[in-house]
Formats: C-alpha cells, sequence, structure tokens
C-alpha cells in the first residue's frame, strides 16, 4: 500500500519517455495482464458494482491499448478520461481500489517495480478526470 500512496503522490507525462512496453511483455504480456485486471476488478466487492453494465471485452481492449499507449508501445488511444468517467460516479475509494488492484495483478504477472511505478503515476496522473463524486 505504501507503493500506491507514494506514486499517487507525484504526476507524470501522459507519455513514457522512455519504453517500459516490453517489460509488461510486449502486446502479448499486455493483454493477458489487463485481461486478468479486469476480471479481478468486476469481482472485487470494492467496487465492481461500477462494472455492471460494461462491456467487458470493449473495457479490455481500451485498457490494453491506453495502458500500452502510456507505456510506451505504440498503440493507439485517445479516449477523454473525464468525458468516459463523468456518469460513473467514482470516489476517491473506488480509485484507490482500482490502483490496488492494478498492483496486485502486476505483482502477479511480475512486471518490475519501475515499470509498475511508471504506470501508476501516469493513471494518478488522470485522478481530476476520473474521480467525480
Amino acid at each position: 500500500m505504501t507503493k500506491l500512496l507514494s506514486v499517487f503522490a507525484g504526476t507524470a507525462p501522459a507519455r513514457a519517455a522512455t519504453s517500459h512496453y516490453q517489460e509488461f511483455g510486449g502486446g502479448p504480456g499486455m493483454s493477458s495482464m489487463v485481461n486478468d485486471f479486469v476480471n479481478r476488478v468486476k469481482v472485487d466487492p470494492r467496487i465492481r458494482t461500477y462494472f455492471t453494465h460494461t462491456n467487458i471485452p470493449a473495457l479490455k481492449a481500451a485498457l490494453t491499448n491506453q495502458f500500452c499507449n502510456l507505456e510506451g508501445g505504440d498503440c493507439p488511444f485517445n479516449m477523454n478520461m473525464h468525458t468516459v468517467h463523468q456518469s460513473l460516479g467514482v470516489t476517491q475509494a473506488a480509485f484507490n481500489a482500482l490502483a490496488n488492484d492494478l498492483t496486485i495483478t502486476m505483482d502477479n504477472h511480475h512486471i518490475p517495480m519501475d515499470a509498475q511505478n511508471n504506470l501508476l503515476a501516469k493513471l494518478a496522473a488522470m485522478e481530476p478526470q476520473v474521480v467525480t463524486k
């Protein structure tokens, strides 16, 4: 949990200055990690209600592209985070639970700590556009 708190205190550029994409295993590794991550959040009692009416295959595809893009891969991603989340009523607690689930998933996939922190910092910088309640 300390890792999450320290990462969320900072901000980072929207895209990696250096690529961590290969540290996630490239396309196949990123896709596998995102698949496990989404499967984890959709059953997490802290946040599963946010995903009840979600198109899960579309969410997995969008997150795979987003994470790939943020970590320096050549994946297109141009969704506006405020627009995507504005009607969901995402709380700070839900945002933190999602980050916790992502950290657990990255640990389970043996993603190196520098790559984890890089992705978490970029996602933390999006907090003002995602947390709406």
